[in-house]
């Protein structure tokens, strides 16, 4: 799916849904693993995914993730973009490159005036994410509360 079939709003989310550290914090500490990504779908609206973990899901699982998701989450899903995404997660993935420039990653560390900055110069030029390599939950709800105040 190429980026214009994804509306130009900010996506915001993570490398990953199964961050360790999250649970207990995040998730619920007696959350079952395969409702995680139904609970993250609820606060995040996309996922970057590695090449090696969404290539060794089975078709059954990735039509899992599609069910668990909602109609507007995103999965970028590390890849060339002439490469088809999985027929299981049709209408829902984007083969992306980690270095393609719709992705601005973010960390504990990156400066939210940098990140405002970057959405503001290329405000119509394209759709973005912003994706958390670290999975820092305190700097992900600073960048959503970041989003609301830019309107976005």
């Amino acid at each position: 799916m190429p980026h214009a079939d994804i509306s130009r709003s900010v996506r915001l989310g993570a490398l990953g849904w199964s961050d360790p550290a999250w649970r207990g914090t995040f998730y619920p500490a007696d959350m079952p693993d395969e409702w995680r990504l139904t609970y993250f779908n609820t606060q995040f609206n996309c996922v970057f995914l590695a090449q090696a973990d969404w290539r060794r899901a089975s078709s059954d699982q990735l039509a899992q993730w599609n069910a668990d998701t909602h109609e507007q989450f995103v999965f970028l899903l590390e890849g060339e973009a002439a490469q088809p995404a999985p027929e299981a997660l049709a209408g829902k993935a984007l083969l992306m490159r980690p270095d393609d420039p719709a992705i601005l990653w973010f960390t504990r560390n990156s400066s939210l005036k940098q990140l405002a900055g970057a959405l503001s110069e290329n405000a119509v030029a394209m759709p973005h994410f912003l994706v958390s390599r670290d999975g820092d939950l305190g700097q992900m709800e600073r960048v959503a509360t970041l989003l609301e105040v830019m309107g976005r």
